[in-house]
């Protein structure tokens, strides 16, 4: 197995080499971990780029995310293949847990995660209903990893959750689908079906979560 070696931190030119490796593939998945004006951590998945040695994210205008980093917050991103962690920051937060990053002014998802980017915001740009939030790094290191294969039922309950979160994020009501809103929720309904035929019954718990989450909001998803 091949570790990126970097438990006791990367020089700066180390950092962006190792950062154009991993985030080459454009958007990423990423956990966010900000902190509000209380001194509370606050977690969300949160889609991610690298452009040009800044991270970009990309919260929604009406998130604690963005109304912590407005604040002053720093940020902390948590990278994972595991979708039960992305299941517990989106449908379980009683369930995280948090703990001081490298920089004491930084929480991280207390996880097994594999690996930490700890981000100074630097400037916003509002689009629509989105900022972009342009970022340096201050800090890159490994998690706790968890190995295991390729499942698509896992890949396709951090699908599910994306679509979700997008859904939640507009305030989603049955009523008033929009034309994106007809597609996410067309999405969502594909990814579930995915986990129900090929997933373990921890994945389709989260599912569960997910259907009753939406009923609660008028909208039923096949079976």
């Amino acid at each position: 197995m091949t570790h990126m070696g970097c438990e006791g931190g990367l020089t700066m030119k180390n950092k962006e080499i190792f950062l154009e490796k991993v985030l080459r593939f454009g958007h990423h998945e990423a956990i966010a971990v900000t902190v509000g004006e209380s001194g509370e951590p606050h977690a969300a998945a949160m889609g991610v780029r690298l452009i040009r040695n800044n991270l970009v994210m990309y919260p929604y205008i009406n998130t604690k995310t963005y109304r912590n980093i407005q604040a002053g917050s720093e940020v902390s991103l948590a990278f994972t293949h595991n979708a039960l962690v992305f299941c517990d920051v989106v449908m379980r937060p009683s369930r995280l847990r948090f703990k001081r990053g490298r920089r004491q002014s930084t929480f991280i998802l207390d996880a097994d995660v594999d690996f930490y980017i700890e981000a100074l915001p630097k400037h916003i740009v509002l689009e629509d209903q989105r900022a972009l939030v342009f970022m340096s790094v201050a800090e890159v290191y490994e998690g706790v990893r968890e190995y295991f294969s390729y499942s698509r039922a896992n890949s396709m309950l951090i699908e599910a959750l994306v679509y979700f979160t997008k859904l939640r994020a507009y305030r989603f009501k049955s009523s008033l689908l929009s034309e994106d809103a007809k597609e996410w929720l067309n999405a969502l309904q594909h990814s579930i079906s995915v986990v129900k035929k090929l997933g373990s019954s921890e994945l389709i718990e989260c599912v569960k979560l997910i259907c009753e989450e939406l009923r609660d909001l008028g909208v039923v998803v096949e079976s």
